[in-house]
């Protein structure tokens, strides 16, 4: 008999990420849950010599910059996360040296122009000399004024700065007056796409800058018209993916564009209409990645294709797939000619790889604790969606199932829309299967991973994207006997959230509900959440000057249908789908004599499912599988 999967063994999982090459040396960032001081600790690690060694053991070093082949540089925050200390550490052993301590918060190096000068970035706040600003007060000029999982923003920027390892001399800071997006060091210059500070922060048409460190000299590379993703220099060229959202609103996939050097032209080189990087969904990646990486004059890029991560090749004009991976490929560099990654095959968590002529090798064994545990494979479902296109979806079977008993089964639905779910290990999931109940997920029209038409969710929310929804759960039904359709519970975060809402506002198939960092209402989300107006009137296709197109598709205005058994779950620092969103569902059940709990999570933000405290994780899931567990779970019987 397999072992369950618990909602405890979170703590026992690795996170990988961040991984860089230099000559033949990869060093990556590997996390680990800790519940004696209740957050992520994170170190790095070095794979050379066919061995994988750590480099720090501090706990807290997430960002890093190769000086050398031979050494990097990171930053340790200090005094309560306002002062920041360099350190160089020597990739052939010993302690880091501390370099130098910076009255900045939040640095984080991007990389060395030569052997000496560190570029890095640090937040700023402009705010210091407003005789009003501090203590109780939070002074708001700005829109937005606030920002998920980075608090209060308005006046605080995002700087760019230079530190001489060999003289001691912090450069002056670049881009007070700018939104910076994305930068790229190439020929000894510091290269930087941005929009011009104002009241209200744009949404596209970032300006490219060119920064030459040597003589001071800040001057305009191109007006890109373009909201960019990155920026990468190489070839007397500059690199970028980037849309101008004109043919499907925000959500349009980006091309990639190139800029001469030498004349300051720009023309698209790829029009590329697949996804970007990986938006496959997990909750076992809390550190972060990449999605693009350049090497011997080439671009190296990832795509999310259905449901798994592909790694993609631009040279010079032509584009060639290096490798199709059927999970996720999170981070990813070149070294000595080999590909590694960090990501996950189907079923697994992250682990370390290594592509060698042609053949993919497991390097690392971060997940040994899965032994003997029982982790449920993805079983494919059919069912025919959004115009009349032939959609696959998954199941995961219960622990100990028989095919002679039913069984209570949940549908999670994924946050974006434009994400995707895949077949990788998902905690929740797996900890549901190992409890006995059914889990069924798929990509409904909305998704990523399927072109531009098929994300296109504009103006439509609740419409097709419910209907494919309810036709998946009718084929998972059909397809499997032992699911007892009195017993369906449904959940989902985010976008998700809203989907659960819409769902128990117009159906009551359902026995059970959870909805996590929901909107509800899109007329007050437009005023109250970090990206209220731009994500409102693209993808509502509607403003406040049209409050009736904005409420049609906002499940309170149908909270009167609500009859199902419903968990709210919010976090007070989400600014992203803010709490007041949970609020009034929460109030619209209760007025309607429907079953409703809400747990509120304080200091949590948006990404508590993800990258939230330890504890605050474990009782989230603990607080959903109860409220799952006391409405579904009844006496098996014969099916």
């Amino acid at each position: 008999m397999m072992n369950p999967v618990e909602i405890s063994d979170l703590y026992s999982y690795s996170f990988c990420g961040n991984l860089q090459t230099k000559g033949r040396t990869a060093v990556f960032v590997k996390g680990q849950l800790d519940e004696e001081t209740n957050r992520l600790k994170t170190d790095l690690m070095m794979y050379k010599g066919k061995k994988i060694r750590p480099l720090t053991s501090r706990g807290n070093v997430s960002a890093f910059a190769f000086r050398t082949h031979k050494s990097i540089c990171f930053f340790q925050p200090e005094e309560d996360g306002k002062k920041s200390a360099l350190y160089l550490l020597s990739l052939k052993g010993g302690e880091a040296q501390r370099i130098e301590s910076f009255d900045l918060a939040g640095c984080a190096p991007i990389g060395f122009i030569g052997k000496n000068l560190l570029v890095f970035m640090a937040m700023k706040d402009l705010n210091k000399d407003d005789p009003i600003q501090g203590g109780d007060v939070e002074v708001l000029c700005e829109s937005p004024w606030y920002f998920n999982n980075e608090g209060f923003i308005s006046k605080k920027r995002t700087l760019l700065y230079t530190f001489d390892l060999e003289t001691g001399e912090l450069g002056a800071p670049i881009g007070e007056d700018f939104f910076v997006s994305a930068t790229a060091l190439y020929d000894h210059k510091i290269y930087f796409a941005a929009s011009p500070a104002q009241a209200v922060r744009p949404v596209c048409h970032d300006e490219i800058f060119e920064y030459d460190p040597a003589t001071g000299l800040l001057v305009s590379v191109c007006k890109t018209g373009l909201d960019v993703y990155s920026l990468d220099g190489m070839n007397d060229c500059l690199y970028l993916f980037g849309t101008d959202r004109k043919a499907h609103g925000m959500n349009t996939n980006p091309w990639l564009y190139e800029i001469s050097l030498d004349t300051r032209s720009m023309r698209c080189v790829l029009e590329w209409e697949e996804a970007v990087g990986n938006t496959v969904g997990t909750d076992c990646a809390a550190v972060g990645g990449n999605m693009i990486c350049k090497y011997d004059g080439r671009l190296f890029f990832t795509g999310t294709i259905v449901n798994h991560n592909n790694l993609f090749c631009y040279d010079h004009g032509t584009l060639h797939q290096v490798l199709e991976w059927p999970g996720t490929i999170h981070s990813f560099g070149i070294a000595d000619g080999k590909l590694y990654f960090i990501g996950a095959k189907p079923g697994g968590m992250q682990e370390l790889f290594c592509m060698e002529e042609g053949e993919v090798l497991q390097i690392s064994d971060f997940q040994k604790q899965m032994e003997g545990k029982y982790v449920a494979k993805a079983r494919p479902v059919f069912y025919t969606g959004w115009n009349g296109t032939s959609q696959m979806g998954w199941v995961l079977y219960p622990r100990d199932f028989s095919a002679d008993k039913t069984y209570p089964a949940i549908l999670d639905i994924h946050g974006g829309p434009k994400t995707v779910y895949g077949t990788v290990f998902y905690h929740e999931m797996q900890v549901w299967a190992s409890q006995g109940y059914f889990v069924f997920f798929c990509n409904p029209f909305g998704s990523d991973g399927q072109g531009n038409d098929y994300a296109d969710l504009r103006g439509k929310y609740g419409t097709q994207d419910y209907d494919d929804l309810m036709k998946f759960t009718d084929a998972v039904l059909e397809a499997v006997p032992q699911i007892d359709p009195e017993r369906l519970g449904v959940t989902g975060g985010s976008y998700g959230g809203f989907m659960t809402n819409w769902i128990i506002t117009h159906t009551q198939r359902f026995a059970a509900a959870a909805t996590q960092r929901s909107i509800s209402n899109w007329i007050s989300f437009w005023g109250t959440s970090d990206i209220g107006p731009d994500f409102t009137e693209d993808q509502q296709q509607a403003s406040l000057d049209d409050p009736m197109a904005l409420w049609e598709h906002s499940p309170m205005k149908y909270i009167q249908n609500a009859k199902t058994p419903t968990l709210l779950i919010h976090s007070d620092e989400d600014y992203r789908c803010p709490v007041e969103q949970g609020y009034q569902m929460l109030n619209g059940l209760l007025s309607n004599g429907t079953e409703a709990r809400m747990a509120l999570f304080h200091h949590e933000n948006h990404e508590l499912s993800r990258s939230g405290k330890p504890a605050n994780r474990v009782r989230r899931l603990e607080e959903i599988t109860n409220w799952m567990d006391s409405h579904l779970k009844g006496t098996e019987h014969e099916a």
